[in-house]
């Protein structure tokens, strides 16, 4: 092969391929003496190619999507750059299958969607990382099958408000979210996958809970009998079961199924115990919770999701999952550990979790920002029922970035690489980062973000408020939520955005001069 030319019909071009649809053009040569041919990705136009073999390569290339003009918001990419030329020889067709598929067969290695040729020494570094989920004591899980363990009596489908002490709680993928448990709920009649409120993490307290879709059809001691069997048949050497009781465990769940086109395609959190899932979802429990609260951290972080996108899969599989880096530098963890912690540790069923993991130098901690709407560390307690966990969207946000560049630190990278990763793989993140506006106490009060259906105002009402003064207010009643329905909502002006990029060069500042006194 000579050239490979990823395209994807973002414009319609050709009427018999879909909007969203990946295709590739091939030109192949005679037989060649050694392994070296051109790979371009994201190709939204024809007209692209060209221009980046005649590219001089001064400049950025930009990302999947680009800012564009006056109010044209984000638009896809189509911009000639000599960095999006990526030159394979053997040596990238082994970093490919050490990297992705843990392997040393680099003759059928995956061509994976490579957008820059920066990105390639990120790739390098990422597979250079020596230790894996594989090599830690774990058990990786699917959940009940919604027909066939329905069918066979197990679970049966009712929605409704679970209690935790009966395993009534069995988790979807649309409960959660990137570190948040408690992202939605079904609505009392859930038959679409519409059927799901946002839950306002500054309207919900302690007791707060999701519903579920699903509850044991089984008696609480048959159920939990049979789940510890069908769940945790790993055994050791005396034939001994090495999890006594899967369902008891706190467990790390993602979505199974990856969307690739979204905001976040891998969505880590933390599941409660007493707490199971259906098979949209795949859980891993340790019998260490350290490494638990490590793999949530850095499974939440950017460069993991970056990792997951430029695979290209639809689905998280177990191969994959225990090929993710785990066993960072100890002098990460304090950090990592204290804001993975607050961002799931949402409501009583965490509390055991917050405790034994708690650490004094927690209280220590701070902030990579000064802002008023970030809660101080030193108010942190061991006791996991007060309230001292993330409860605005600010923090909440927050606390995703830092740990974004911590993880960055610990895997090895460069803050440059850290904002190559996001400008280049997250245009809709990028988007919603760009229009979601966040009010004096934390709250948002507009987004455009197709996540958070029901939060904050609607665009004509946000087009009137966006230049309230500093000091002023506006009462808003929700009407988009069953969960909230008729409830008053005050958003404090004046009102604002982030920026990630920058929030980053701030918090690898902040951390550069912690971590060097480590």
């Amino acid at each position: 092969m000579q050239y490979h030319f990823q395209f994807q019909n973002a414009f319609n071009l050709f009427a018999e391929v879909a909007h969203r649809e990946k295709y590739g053009i091939q030109i192949y040569s005679g037989n060649k003496s050694e392994i070296s041919f051109y790979s371009i990705n994201n190709i939204f136009h024809p007209s692209t190619i060209d221009g980046c073999f005649i590219h001089d390569g001064n400049g950025l290339c930009g990302g999947i999507k680009i800012k564009g003009e006056g109010e044209d918001g984000f638009v896809w990419n189509i911009k000639p750059h000599k960095d999006r030329i990526v030159k394979y020889t053997l040596d990238k067709l082994k970093t490919l299958a050490i990297t992705f598929e843990n392997s040393t067969q680099f003759d059928s290695a995956k061509l994976v969607s490579i957008h820059s040729s920066s990105i390639v020494s990120i790739l390098e570094k990422l597979s250079g990382f020596n230790n894996s989920v594989k090599i830690f004591q774990n058990k990786i899980s699917e959940g009940w099958h919604e027909t066939n363990d329905v069918d066979a009596g197990i679970i049966k489908r009712s929605t409704q408000y679970p209690d935790f002490d009966t395993y009534q709680m069995v988790y979807s993928g649309p409960h959660f979210f990137v570190s948040n448990p408690l992202y939605k709920t079904p609505r009392e009649i859930c038959v679409e996958k519409a059927h799901y409120d946002i839950i306002d993490p500054s309207l919900s307290t302690d007791d707060c809970t999701a519903r579920t879709n699903y509850i044991p059809h089984l008696n609480p001691e048959k159920f939990h009998s049979l789940i510890k069997g069908f769940k945790t048949g790993e055994k050791d050497e005396d034939e001994n079961d090495i999890y006594d009781s899967w369902i008891d465990y706190y467990k790390l769940g993602f979505r199974k199924m990856l969307s690739q086109a979204g905001e976040r395609t891998l969505t880590p959190s933390i599941i409660p115990q007493k707490a199971s899932h259906t098979h949209g979802v795949i859980s891993a429990i340790f019998k260490s919770n350290n490494y638990l609260i490590e793999l949530a951290a850095v499974s939440s972080s950017l460069i993991l999701d970056f990792f997951i996108k430029t695979v290209g899969a639809s689905n998280l599989t177990e191969s994959r999952l225990t090929a993710f880096p785990l066993g960072v530098d100890e002098k990460y963890t304090p950090q990592l550990f204290n804001r993975t912690l607050l961002l799931n540790c949402l409501n009583k069923h965490f509390a055991p979790l917050w405790e034994n993991n708690w650490q004094t130098i927690f209280k220590e901690d701070s902030w990579s920002k000064v802002d008023a709407r970030l809660k101080p560390f030193n108010t942190l307690t061991l006791n996991g029922k007060e309230v001292h966990l993330l409860r605005n969207w600010f923090e909440r946000r927050q606390a995703l970035v830092e740990i974004d560049v911590i993880t960055a630190m610990a895997l090895g990278l460069t803050l440059e690489e850290l904002s190559l990763i996001y400008n280049v793989q997250f245009p809709v993140l990028q988007q919603n980062e760009d229009d979601t506006w966040y009010d004096a106490k934390g709250n948002i009060v507009f987004t455009c973000s197709k996540g958070l259906v029901g939060v904050g105002v609607d665009r004509p009402v946000w087009e009137l408020i966006r230049n309230l003064k500093p000091g002023e207010t506006f009462e808003h009643t929700i009407t988009k939520s069953e969960l909230y329905q008729g409830k008053k909502i005050t958003y404090y002006a004046p009102f604002d955005k982030c920026d990630r990029v920058e929030d980053y060069k701030l918090a690898w500042e902040h951390f550069e001069k912690i971590f060097k006194e480590r």
